[in-house]
């Protein structure tokens, strides 16, 4: 099965280099823009998104006559009390330091740790994909996040040499995906760029 993982178009607060994870926030004309540039596709008649606005907008911009449908568990990192502020702001905060210290590897205070993100991430795609299998379905999109695409993707993409922090793509670009999932469990046999 192909499969084509977009990130979103750009947000006010990645415009702002600020941690938006689950905050739910639309996109920016800039997003928008970028959606619009990253070419209308009217072939696709389904697309899966997050729960987050800004995957709705980006797949509405992009694929117009797609089905949306919504996939619990792929939305981006909850930052905790990091959400909506930007590094410069947390220069002094002793619980930023913290969590950068550890390679941002520990929850966020109040939310998250990149393993716990993955293992949402994984345990959902992982259902979406079996399913889909099951349908019979030979091509899915779904619009996500960074951290659903570096989640993934770092548990899944068999390149040890690649860390997770690598698998980060620019808003609106992605990857294209050969995979199988079967009772033999989720294989990738073939990455390339979006």
């Amino acid at each position: 099965m192909e499969l084509t993982l977009i990130r979103h178009g750009q947000t006010p607060g990645n415009g702002e280099k600020r941690y938006v994870g689950i905050v739910d926030q639309p996109l920016s004309e800039a997003g928008c823009e970028q959606a619009r540039a990253a070419g209308v596709r009217e072939d696709v008649s389904r697309v899966y998104v997050s729960t987050l606005q800004r995957t709705h907008e980006t797949a509405s911009i992009m694929f117009p006559n797609a089905e949306q449908i919504v996939v619990e568990g792929i939305q981006e990192m909850d930052f905790g009390v990091f959400a909506g502020r930007t590094p410069d702001e947390m220069t002094d905060d002793p619980q930023y330091r913290a969590w950068v210290d550890s390679m941002c590897l520990e929850p966020c205070p109040g939310g998250e740790s990149q393993a716990e993100l993955t293992d949402r991430v994984c345990a959902a795609m992982e259902s979406l994909l079996r399913d889909a299998a099951d349908r019979g379905e030979e091509r899915l999109v779904v619009v996500a996040h960074g951290g659903t695409m570096m989640g993934f993707l770092d548990r899944f993409g068999n390149d040890p040499s690649k860390r997770y922090w690598e698998w980060l793509v620019g808003n609106c670009e992605g990857y294209r995906i050969n995979v199988t999932c079967d009772e033999a469990g989720l294989q990738i046999h073939s990455i390339d760029r979006w």
